[in-house]
């Protein structure tokens, strides 16, 4: 095509064989960087019918002015000598310019928490969470290593995070996580003036009345009375990939 717009040469190129198709193993595989970060629970009896509220926060490094989003998936947690893996829900948390505080919310469809945060950050941004409703017949406690395994990866590069994770026991929860208003951050959370940590579950219980963490007791990585995420684990460093 010329500079006025008129055609003077086509050519057809032809695919053999048609439709041209991919198979799944070719080419590189997605851009993750895999982590573990492995702990032990306290040793505390955990009764059937119970909840165990597992939580994990972040810091991250190297976040331009302009923003980046960071994406936890494949999420597992290995439950020590139980031998039982549960899966998490993919996490994504966005660092935007706009932000004035932090925010988290739960697309069920995706099955993805979606944290917003200020660029600025935190000293403990909510990175994932999962509500395991305990079983009748459960073992009463779980020796061995808790660990906790996800994939991390940003959409810019140079960033680096440090990453924990917390577990704590419920009498009554809720697998409706939106209804759990987890704290989106320690500090500077969106509607929320208190102490508490990131991954608090700040919400109300539906066929009480009461706030979740009136229901929180010893177990896991937790003590009960206002420890409502669990005592955290060792940090864990991860470049992340872009």
């Amino acid at each position: 095509m010329d500079s006025a717009g008129n055609t003077y040469n086509s050519v057809a190129i032809n695919f053999s064989p048609n439709p041209l198709t991919c198979p799944a193993s070719s080419g590189p595989p997605p851009c993750a960087s895999p982590s573990s970060n492995s702990s032990n629970f306290n040793g505390r009896r955990i009764n059937g019918g119970t909840y165990i509220w597992f939580n994990a926060n972040f810091t991250a490094s190297g976040v331009p002015s302009t923003g980046a989003t960071i994406n936890f998936t494949g999420s597992t947690i290995v439950l020590g000598d139980t031998g039982q893996t549960l899966s998490a829900p993919n996490a994504q948390i966005t660092f935007s310019p706009s932000a004035s505080c932090a925010s988290t919310t739960f697309d069920s469809i995706t099955n993805t928490g979606m944290t917003t945060v200020p660029v600025s950050g935190s000293d403990e941004i909510f990175l994932d969470g999962l509500a395991f409703p305990v079983p009748a017949g459960f073992s009463s406690t779980i020796g061995g290593s808790v660990v906790w395994n996800g994939n991390f990866s940003s959409n810019v590069p140079g960033i680096s995070v440090q990453w924990k994770w917390g577990a704590a026991v419920y009498t009554h929860f809720t697998t409706d996580y939106n209804a759990l208003a987890v704290k989106a951050s320690h500090q500077n959370a969106c509607g929320v003036s208190n102490s508490d940590h990131a991954g608090t579950p700040e919400g109300t219980d539906s066929s009480t009345g009461e706030s979740f963490k009136g229901f929180v007791i010893g177990g896991a990585r937790g003590g009960g009375g206002s420890n409502f995420t669990g005592s955290w684990t060792g940090t864990v460093a991860v470049h992340v990939c872009s």
